[in-house]
This record gives structure tokens, sequence and C-alpha cells, in this order.
């Protein structure tokens, strides 16, 4: 899941991705190392916030979105 890469690409804060998301910096944070998973929840949650797919996030999963 390269979040990092949307958030750079849209010239998004950190702050108002995690604002939208309802998650901690701390939390984006181990997401964006690879050291936490994200549930589809928040995967909603955060592809909403960041304006892009859930899938585009996650591919494994796009066919659950489509």
């Amino acid at each position: 899941m390269n979040i990092t890469h949307h958030i750079e690409a849209n010239g998004l804060s950190r702050a108002d991705i995690c604002k939208a998301a309802g998650i901690t910096k701390g939390f984006l944070s181990l997401i964006e190392s690879g050291d936490r998973r994200v549930g589809v929840g928040k995967l909603v949650s955060l592809a909403a916030a960041l304006g892009v797919a859930p899938g585009d996030l996650r591919p494994d999963l796009a066919g659950i979105f489509a």
C-alpha cells in the first residue's frame, strides 16, 4: 500500500488526512512504514481522505470495491 505516494502526489498534509480518515498521525506513520495493516473500514476512510479508490491503495482487494 503506497499511501505516501498518494499523499505527496496530491500535496496533502498528513494532519488533514488523519483528521478526515479518523486516525492518528502515529497510526498513519505505522501504515506508511508497513508496520501496521489496515482493515477494510479504515481503508475506505483513508482512500476517501486521499481522494482515491480503495483499490488504488490495496489492489489485492480491488474486486471487493468494483
